[in-house]
């Protein structure tokens, strides 16, 4: 049986009786912008707030699981309009990052920019073939990324050769391409996507685990532990203007 907790602004959260939460982003092309940030903040908050065992999936629909920030907002609202934005996407990021649960994207189509940091903040990354690209635009768009999203990216694509290609030539990686990298933990035909992203999330639970004495304050403080210096820059990091 499932529940949904919240329908808001093209993103839901949906909540089944085993302890499975799946928000899923359905904006069209899944832009990072204020509306966006505020509904997915409120999704997470629920999402922290839910009761344990407990796990988490995050996923798109369609062509996108997100085409990033939304440069039109951006140019529209300026500089300070801008660094506010990112600011609160940061925010969010670092909430992801360390959840006191496991963590799931389910990669349904492209994510690019923030929808890869998206993809990122997430323990593990499941993508389907035969469509989408995962790629950082900063080059091509004549972008810098910010001490946070760079400490994000440092803490979870550890391979130096492959942040160095994935930073500073702006390559796009298909599903297969992502795979041999490890920039993805799996990749499957989309009609298999959210049955592996299940499999993945559930796995998880402490029963599985065979985690007896899983305590989730202490899990959420091992992952801020492991990305100690992404977590610090996501949550106290500026802008400048």
């Amino acid at each position: 049986m499932s529940t949904v907790i919240i329908d808001d602004n093209g993103v839901t959260l949906i909540a089944s009786s085993n302890g499975l939460l799946t928000i899923t982003i359905d904006r069209t092309q899944n832009f990072f912008n204020p509306f966006l940030i505020s509904s997915l903040s409120t999704a997470i908050q629920k999402v922290e707030e839910a009761e344990h065992p407990k796990a988490l999936i995050i996923t798109g629909v369609g062509k996108f699981f997100s085409n990033g920030l939304d440069l039109s907002y951006m140019q529209e609202h300026g500089s300070e309009g801008t660094a506010i934005m990112i600011e609160s996407c940061w925010r969010l990021l670092a909430r992801i990052l360390v959840m006191d649960c496991r963590t799931v994207a389910a990669i349904n189509g492209h994510g690019f920019g923030a929808g890869l940091f998206l993809a990122l903040a997430c323990d593990y990354r499941i993508m389907r073939t035969r469509r989408g690209y995962l790629n950082f635009p900063e080059v091509n768009l004549g972008m810098t990324f910010a001490q946070g999203s760079a400490q994000l990216i440092k803490c979870k694509i550890t391979n130096s050769a492959l942040l160095r290609e994935s930073v500073l030539t702006g390559k796009w990686y298909s599903s297969g391409d992502a795979m041999a990298v490890g920039m993805i933990d799996e990749e499957c035909a989309i009609e298999d996507l959210s049955d592996r992203a299940i499999a993945w999330a559930v796995a998880g639970f402490p029963e599985n685990l065979n985690a007896e004495y899983f305590n989730p304050d202490n899990f959420k403080k091992i992952k801020i532990e492991l990305y100690v210096d992404a977590y610090r820059a996501l949550t106290l990091g500026k802008i400048n203007t």
